[in-house]
């Protein structure tokens, strides 16, 4: 077997020899292996080392016939206060008296002399073994009992036997049941249930811990004054050596005030979702009664556009009628003037130029009525088109408005649509307008049609 040299590392020994040169040759040896080697001469040294170093000392490597204290009353004298400190006798003697007192005295081994160092320090490995995988097993205790304090002090804690019939309750679970522990003692684990939880719950529970399987679920229980507290409960079977069922241990973590925080936020969301419902459908009301009035200025707006129309058209027939009517002065006009040059009678020539004279009174005044038609038309055309763009603007600036209440509202896509239909509406009457002035403006004298539209 191979030596771990760091497992031998770790032991602190007392080596008591009478002898002085195998003590130091020895001694030397296993300084070289262990942490620390206590020396003493004989048994009566060795015991005051002992009590001096007790809770040092790993191993005792003693011999047994020595001077002023043997080896065996030496460890007596150890055994009185410690039971558990493994003991190794190192003797040239061998005999039953000395092996029945050593087995009494719950002695590990022994070493013939002259001592085998490789058998000794085999040994020696053995030993540290067994003693590491005690210190490891008593840190895991302790490791579990820290677990088990911590789970004692936030958890409830209850066991049972297999008939379900609790054993055992921490003093958490007291604190918030208000039972005390003799209380509960022999009770069937189900009388801790609420009345309210279905029965399948305890069953399936009983099933699962009876095939040596875990059960973890919320159950709802009551305190010793009716009181109602809801657990999350995990919950597993106790094994004997044998691998047969025991009993149960449950952990359970108190979740009543998660539960009651949960359930009072979904009755404040239900709350709120009703508020709003009923909020969304005064606002649904509210914007309908915009939209129709809405609706009902862009009606009058389209009667309005449809009049400016039609003034536009009786203006554009009285210009082109003057314009006719001008023309047609301006003509009989030359064909007077041209006759005159060549009429010699001074009577005619003179009914001419009174003619001639009261035409162009005639014209002026015709030419004084265009202008003050012309003015007429451009201020009317002019007044038009801003009263026309001023509710276009407004127009548009309501929209965008309630566009935004509705888009706050439910059924928004449908309120839209409408909106923008009645917006694009607006919008082809403002073209409209653009192509009756095109048209004006086509049609009409392009002087006259530049002076009222420049």
């Amino acid at each position: 077997m191979s030596i771990d040299k760091k497992l031998l590392k770790r032991l602190k020994a007392l080596y008591v020899e009478d002898d002085d040169n195998i003590r130091n040759e020895l001694s030397s040896l296993l300084g070289n292996f262990f942490d620390t080697v206590y020396t003493a001469a004989n048994g009566e040294e060795g015991l005051a080392l002992f009590k001096e170093h007790q809770n040092d000392i790993d191993v005792v490597l003693s011999d047994i016939n020595m001077p002023k204290l043997t080896g065996i009353d030496m460890v007596k004298e150890i055994r009185k206060t410690d039971a558990k400190v493994p003991v190794m006798f190192a003797t040239a003697y061998s005999d039953n008296e000395y092996l029945a007192d050593a087995i009494k005295l719950r002695v590990y081994d022994y070493i013939i002399k002259p001592i085998d160092i490789r058998r000794l320090l085999t040994v020696m490995n053995d030993l540290a073994n067994v003693l590491y995988q005690e210190f490891m097993i008593e840190q895991q205790h302790k490791e579990l009992e820290k677990y088990k304090d911590v789970i004692d002090k936030n958890n409830i804690v209850l066991k049972t036997d297999t008939n379900f019939k609790i054993t055992y309750v921490n003093q958490h679970f007291c604190d918030i049941t208000g039972y005390d522990q003799e209380e509960l003692l022999g009770q069937g684990f189900d009388t801790l249930i609420h009345k309210d939880v279905n029965s399948t719950v305890y069953k399936d529970l009983t099933k699962a811990i009876l095939n040596n399987e875990s059960w973890n679920g919320k159950i709802k229980n009551q305190t010793k004054f009716g009181d109602t507290y809801v657990v999350d409960s995990y919950t597993i079977a106790t094994l004997s050596d044998a691998g047969e069922v025991t009993g149960t241990i449950s952990i359970q973590k108190d979740i009543t005030s998660d539960v009651n925080q949960k359930r009072d936020i979904q009755k404040a969301l239900i709350k709120d979702k009703s508020e709003i419902f009923l909020k969304g459908k005064e606002s649904s009301g509210e914007l309908n009664a915009i939209i129709n009035e809405l609706n009902k200025r862009i009606h009058d707006l389209q009667k309005l556009m449809k009049a400016s129309d039609l003034e536009k058209d009786r203006l554009v027939y009285n210009g082109e009628k003057l314009i006719t009517e001008n023309k047609k002065l301006q003509r009989e006009l030359a064909y007077a003037l041209k006759n005159a040059a060549v009429e010699e009678d001074t009577s005619s020539t003179l009914k001419l130029n009174k003619s001639n004279q009261d035409l162009k009174m005639e014209i002026k005044k015709l030419n004084e009525e265009q202008e003050a038609l012309k003015d007429e038309m451009q201020r009317a055309v002019l007044q038009t088109k801003v009263n026309l763009e001023t509710k276009i603007k407004e127009l548009e600036k309501q929209n965008k408005e309630y566009l935004f209440q509705i888009e706050s509202a439910e059924d928004v896509e449908t309120l839209t649509e409408k909106l923008e239909y009645w917006k694009s509406k607006a919008k082809e009457g403002a073209k409209r307008v653009e192509q009756l002035e095109r048209a004006l403006l086509n049609t009409g004298d392009k002087n006259i049609m530049s002076r009222l539209f420049k």
